[in-house]
């Protein structure tokens, strides 16, 4: 077994863990970007993917934060929550007792990089273009902004502008002001969801609701995991041709330097 091979066991392992948490309590989540693509295309891990990322609706969301405070094994797994226990606001479950190293993560205490799964969720849109686009904008300055505190070296020329636009954000009353009115903007009705994170763009950071849909559990290496309902439909929208291979030298992860697997 490759180090890479070991990395994706104890992953499926954690993640095995959240789905049960999830089905017991009710809570909805789907497999997100790559993470779907190896489901569909490879029934389990993208051979060259080094992660795995789950998305919720922000109801869920809250909803699994406090379920994990309450019923999360503490002895196995502890919660890095976004904008709490790290810079950015999505949060991980993070397996103890093992150590990931991966780039920019002097955010933390180094007891506190352990193998993980990426819990992201997806805001409610409004369903005026006019609001979508200033919540997409303001959304993605947010981000930079949280990027820059966890002094990310982004290689986007798009990135590293939005990031010096997102200087004034340092300002306790911009800050508040920006997030009221995100928060403002989520509560408008909304037939679409929006996932702001990465380099996602207006055209493919917000799908209709009715893509998600219901989850439906699909082949995953030796298990079943959620996908979105119309899988074909999101999956099209986000990456194009998905069943189509990248080049070669394309074919790599993006967080794994070094991992050490305590007793795992």
């Amino acid at each position: 077994m490759t180090e890479l091979e070991h990395l994706q066991k104890v992953i499926l392992s954690l993640t095995k863990d959240i789905d049960r948490l999830c089905r017991a309590n009710n809570i909805q989540y789907y497999l997100l970007g790559g993470s779907c693509i190896g489901a569909i295309r490879h029934k389990g891990f993208i051979p060259w993917d080094d992660d795995l990322d789950i998305i919720m609706s922000r109801e869920n969301y809250d909803k699994f934060l406090q379920i994990c405070n309450k019923e999360l094994n503490k002895e196995k797994y502890y919660l890095q929550e976004g904008l709490k226990d790290w810079p950015l606001n999505f949060s991980k479950i993070r397996l103890k007792d093992t150590y990931l190293h991966e780039p920019e993560d002097d955010y933390a205490p180094t007891d506190k990089h352990g193998i993980y799964v990426d819990i992201f969720f997806m805001e409610n849109v409004p369903d005026s273009n006019f609001l979508s686009s200033i919540q997409y904008f303001l959304s993605k300055v947010n981000l930079c902004y949280l990027l820059s505190k966890r002094k990310y070296l982004s290689a986007s020329k798009k990135q590293k502008i939005l990031m010096i636009l997102s200087a004034p954000m340092k300002v306790d009353i911009i800050r508040k002001w920006v997030y009221k009115i995100l928060k403002n903007l989520s509560k408008k009705p909304s037939s679409r969801y929006g996932f702001y994170y990465g380099r996602t763009r207006f055209r493919t950071s917000i799908t209709p609701k009715s893509i998600f849909g219901i989850p439906k559990y699909v082949q995953f290496e030796d298990t079943t995991l959620p996908v979105p309902e119309k899988t074909h439909e999101y999956l099209t929208q986000m990456f194009g041709d998905y069943m189509k291979l990248p080049p070669e030298n394309q074919r790599k992860g993006q967080h794994l330097l070094s991992v050490d697997f305590g007793k795992y």
